[in-house]
C-alpha cells in the first residue's frame, strides 16, 4: 500500500448480467411484489434486486421507486442500496449529491457499509465538500463496527496523519485486523510496514509473508514484488523457479499492476 491516501473510488454498482426472465423468476418476482405491496421492508429491498438483476433501465426505475418506499419507512439498508443506485445512476438518475444525503441518513442510523461510503465522499469530494476530518471520522465508526474496507481506510489515515493523529503503530494494528478479515489492502499495508520498517519491526521474512498472502488472494502488485523477493532471496530462501512462476502469474493476472489497489464502494449483497 502506498503512501498515497486511497484516491479510487468506484462509481459503478457490480454489474449484474441480465437473466431470462423464466418462469420461476416470474413466480418469485410475483411472491415478492405481493409481499412488498403490504409494506414488508425486506420484500420492497429483495424485489428491487430482483429487478435490477434483469439489466433494463425500466426495472431499475421500479427498483428505485420501491427503495424509495422502504426509506420512506426509515429503513437504513434501503437508505445504503438506494444511494448505491443513485450514485451509479443505472436507472438513468445519477446524482451523487441524493447518494451521499441517503449516506449520511444510513449512516447516522449505524449502517457501517454507509459510514465507509460517506467517508469515501468526503475523502474525495464526491457529491459533497473535501474533508480529511470527516472521512477519517466516519473510516474509524465504520471499522469500529468491523467493516474491513473500513479498517484499511482507517489505518491508512493513522499512518499517514490525514483528518487524525498519526499514529504509524495503531494503523498496522487495524490494519493486522483487516488482513486477519481476508482484506488484501491491509496485507499489502502490513507487507509495506514490515519491509520498511514503519509501524512495525523491520522484518523481510515477515513482509514477504504478508506479500505472499496478498499474492495469493490474487493481487498482481503482491506478485510480482513476490517473484522479485524469490528472485534475490530476499526474507525467503532463493528459488528462480517460484520467482518465474510468480512473474507469469502476474502477467495474467487482471487486476491492475499497482500495489494499493483502490477502494470500492461498499455494495449491497
Amino acid at each position: 500500500m502506498p503512501s498515497r491516501a486511497f484516491a479510487l473510488l468506484t462509481a459503478v454498482l457490480l454489474a449484474v448480467p441480465a437473466v431470462a426472465c423464466g418462469a420461476a423468476t416470474e413466480a418469485d418476482q410475483l411472491r415478492l411484489r405481493s409481499s412488498a405491496e403490504t409494506g414488508d421492508l425486506r420484500a420492497m429491498r429483495g424485489l428491487a434486486a430482483r429487478l435490477l438483476e434483469t439489466g433494463q433501465t425500466a426495472a431499475a426505475e421500479e427498483a428505485g421507486d420501491w427503495l424509495a418506499a422502504a426509506v420512506d419507512q426509515g429503513d437504513a439498508e434501503a437508505m445504503h442500496q438506494l444511494a448505491c443506485l443513485r450514485f451509479s445512476g443505472r436507472d438513468g438518475q445519477r446524482d451523487f449529491r441524493a447518494a451521499v444525503s441517503l449516506w449520511q441518513a444510513a449512516a447516522s442510523l449505524g449502517h457501517a457499509d454507509a459510514m465507509y461510503n460517506l467517508a469515501v465522499c468526503y475523502r474525495d469530494a464526491r457529491g459533497t465538500f473535501r474533508s480529511a476530518l470527516r472521512a477519517s471520522m466516519w473510516f474509524r465508526l465504520a471499522a469500529e463496527q468491523g467493516q474491513v474496507e473500513a479498517m484499511t481506510a482507517w489505518g491508512r489515515c493513522l499512518f499517514d496523519g490525514v483528518g487524525t493523529q498519526y499514529d504509524e503503530q495503531a494503523a498496522t494494528e487495524w490494519w493486522t485486523r483487516a488482513a486477519r478479515a481476508g482484506e488484501v489492502e491491509a496485507m499489502v499495508a502490513l507487507a509495506v510496514a514490515a519491509q520498511t520498517g514503519r509501524g512495525l519491526p523491520r522484518d523481510d521474512r515477515a513482509a514477504a509473508g504478508w506479500w505472499r498472502r496478498a499474492a495469493d488472494a490474487g493481487n498482481r502488485a503482491a506478485m510480482v514484488v513476490l517473484a522479485a523477493h524469490y528472485e534475490v532471496g530476499r526474507g525467503l530462501q532463493q528459488d528462480a523457479q517460484a520467482a518465474s512462476t510468480w512473474y507469469r502469474q502476474a502477467r495474467r493476472a487482471e487486476t491492475p499492476a499497482t500495489v494499493a489497489g483502490g477502494l470500492v464502494l461498499a455494495l449491497p449483497e
